[in-house]
């Protein structure tokens, strides 16, 4: 009886493996997906500079914003880029908070500026990284 249970198991586990074995190998370079992101993560790291101009940081978090929602978008129906879709989303998640904290009429330090773009910045990277691995 034991046996009717691990057998199933066994073939559930084999198939995910399988599944994500095939989605790695088939996952391609995308040259826009790897230029969007280096735009994104070039972009913070101009920005986390302008902190001390609120007026001017509130703008470039809303464009960055802008950015990371077309890189959200951009990814969402790409085959086979499962982790570089849910990577796009979180880093929309972060950028939108920032203009969130300034649509908020809470006051905005430079400090709390200079961490959320270092932050994006270092997402990006790390999504930059992941999309310049891929087999072309």
């Amino acid at each position: 009886m034991k046996i009717l249970i691990i057998i199933p198991a066994l073939l559930l586990s084999g198939c995910a493996f399988l599944n994500d074995s095939i989605e790695a190998y088939l996952m391609k370079y995308d040259t826009n997906e790897y230029k969007i992101v280096t735009e994104i993560r070039y972009d913070a790291h101009l920005y986390k500079q302008n902190c001390q101009d609120i007026t001017q940081s509130k703008s470039n978090a809303i464009a960055l914003q802008n950015k990371t929602n077309f890189f959200m978008m951009f990814t969402q129906h790409l085959p086979h880029d499962r982790d570089i879709q849910t990577a796009s989303v979180e880093l929309d998640k972060m950028a939108k908070g920032l203009v969130d904290r300034y649509n908020s009429g809470q006051p905005v330090s430079i400090v709390f500026c200079k961490i959320k773009f270092e932050n994006i910045e270092q997402n990006a990277e790390t999504i930059q990284k992941s999309t310049g691995s891929k087999p072309r």
